[in-house]
């Protein structure tokens, strides 16, 4: 089997097998997660289960329910992006530049900076990449997951900063960015406007914005959950702010799909 379960092994104890197993969706799934030196065990509930164990009502709420969730999104992670190296380096190859400020931001386990760090082409390239996330198990993997690949390959040249995401603020980076990357986070964070303001603020003139907001149902729609109702709420003014702030420079010019991946340019 793949040795790309090898780190979920060595976590969280578990085999190949079990990984997969873990980390695999199916309807109403209730998977008996490990527990790790950095979370307990979570067993028996699915995702709702698990948005459901208390009120969500803050942002506080919100955010914890990353970290009640256990190992789910570092298993589920893993196992989602484990066919997606190429999808990532393609998109990656063409926007960071050896010198770079690349911050994955919401990264969860931040596929996008292993697959690139795991296929550089000499350890001494000059890298600085930012991570960013909420307090949660999936982050503590990431940063362990990274950490470990770095010094393996003896990436001299790669500086990792990791900067938590905390309630009711939104994260100051120690150094200007050249590349922000958000993926399939917009719909999990209360105020999309805000955190792309935030990162725009952040971003060297021509720097770039590599995003997209996925939309599970109307926009309008009333439910809450994980994929939050602020954001949906949001998603217009979102999209008038980005084409405010930036130009498109890469993916369709419209914004009616709710899944197409765009590239930006800060004007």
């Amino acid at each position: 089997m793949s040795k790309i379960y090898d780190d979920l092994c060595e976590y969280y104890n578990v085999t190949p097998e079990q990984a997969l197993e873990l980390g695999s969706r199916s309807s109403g799934r209730k998977p008996n997660l490990p527990a790790s030196a950095t979370t307990t065990a979570v067993s028996n509930m699915t995702y709702e289960d698990l948005w459901a164990l208390k009120e969500r009502k803050t942002e506080q709420d919100v955010f914890d329910f990353y970290e009640d969730q256990g190992a789910w999104s570092s298993f589920r992670q893993v196992v989602r992006h484990k066919d997606m190296t190429g999808y990532h380096l393609q998109m990656l190859g063409g926007i960071v530049a050896e010198g770079s400020v690349l911050c994955e931001y919401g990264c969860g386990i931040a596929p996008f900076v292993y697959s690139l760090l795991s296929n550089l082409s000499k350890t001494d390239v000059n890298l600085t990449v930012c991570i960013s996330d909420v307090k949660s198990e999936h982050f503590r993997f990431a940063i362990w997951r990274l950490e470990k690949l770095i010094s393996q390959m003896n990436l001299t040249g790669v500086i990792l900063i990791p900067v938590e995401i905390k309630a009711g603020e939104l994260p100051k980076f120690p150094v200007p960015l050249d590349v922000a990357l958000v993926f399939e986070v917009l719909e999990h964070v209360p105020s999309p406007v805000a955190t792309l303001n935030n990162l725009a603020n952040q971003l060297n003139t021509n720097g770039l914005i590599c995003e997209n907001f996925i939309l599970h149902g109307d926009e309008k729609g009333d439910s809450d959950g994980p994929d939050l109702l602020s954001a949906r709420r949001e998603r217009t003014e979102y999209y008038n702010e980005l084409f405010r702030l930036c130009n498109l420079v890469g993916g369709p010019d419209h914004v009616s799909g709710p899944n197409e991946t765009r590239i930006w340019q800060k004007k």
